[in-house]
């Protein structure tokens, strides 16, 4: 049986007729703590640690200048969109396992559960963090599929199995997920793929604040690229949720983003 494909669109807006880059930026770094750290480390954070956390997620993200050829943006800005739109809790934390700053953490970008009443889903997003839409449609289906084999979920969770943090909630069920003795059949039931795009939009860049003509043509614009990802994506194992972020330039949110963050990495 087919499984469906949800699909959202989200849009920073305008401020005093430019598109809101700087406050971009600063919801990303709202989010650098949790996405950075383990949910082990969280309660240690507080006013007095407050500061020298802040620091160490920074540093644990990238200090390398070649910022604009590393996804640690986009995967920040889906580690966000799952909690603040989804609703998900974190499980894994890919940056603090890295072996040093610069490193790349291989599988799915972004490994989260979602507590149901009845149960535990797995939350595993994907995210590509481009200017043009058309090759981020191409490259993730690509990577849905491959991803979505057998043998690559099972290293997934062999690997996700051997960093769950004992605070987790549900950890027993949790665990059972990941177990290898649980059948893929099972586990796929309960499996997200929560999809994240980012494209430099025209339509972004043709306004200057939002009007029923922006919208009009915001709708139309993201419609017909959902349109083009279903398409393209065959992947019916499990249900995936596409979530469309238009940019206005991608070059000047990355430089935002880099202010704030080598503003807190402390590295001079």
């Amino acid at each position: 049986m087919g499984r469906s494909t949800s699909f959202v669109a989200l849009c920073a807006g305008y401020e005093s007729e430019a598109w809101r880059t700087q406050g971009f930026a600063e919801y990303l770094m709202d989010y650098l703590i949790e996405f950075a750290l383990t949910r082990d480390e969280w309660p240690n954070v507080n006013t007095a640690t407050a500061f020298r956390s802040l620091r160490q997620a920074a540093r644990s993200v990238y200090t390398t200048k070649k910022s604009a050829t590393r996804g640690e943006i986009g995967e920040l800005l889906l580690h966000a969109v799952m909690r603040e739109h989804y609703g998900s809790e974190p499980l894994v934390s890919k940056f603090y396992f890295k072996s040093a700053a610069n490193d790349t953490v291989k599988g799915f970008d972004a490994a989260h559960i979602m507590l149901t009443g009845t149960g535990v889903e797995l939350w595993l997003g994907e995210v590509k963090f481009y200017t043009e839409v058309a090759r981020a449609i191409r490259d993730v289906v690509k990577e849905l599929d491959a991803h979505l084999e057998d043998q690559y979920l099972r290293e997934e969770f062999m690997w996700l199995s051997r960093k769950v943090p004992e605070n987790t909630p549900e950890l027993e069920n949790v665990m059972r997920l990941l177990d290898e003795a649980t059948t893929l059949d099972e586990i796929v039931e309960v499996i997200h793929v929560p999809v994240l795009l980012t494209y430099e939009s025209p339509v972004v860049a043709a306004h200057n604040r939002t009007t029923d003509a922006y919208v009009k043509a915001f709708e139309a614009e993201v419609e017909a690229h959902y349109r083009a990802f279903t398409s393209r994506n065959k992947q019916r194992r499990v249900v995936v949720h596409l979530c469309l972020v238009p940019l206005h330039n991608k070059e000047a949110l990355i430089t935002k983003f880099d202010t704030l963050l080598k503003g807190q990495q402390g590295l001079g």
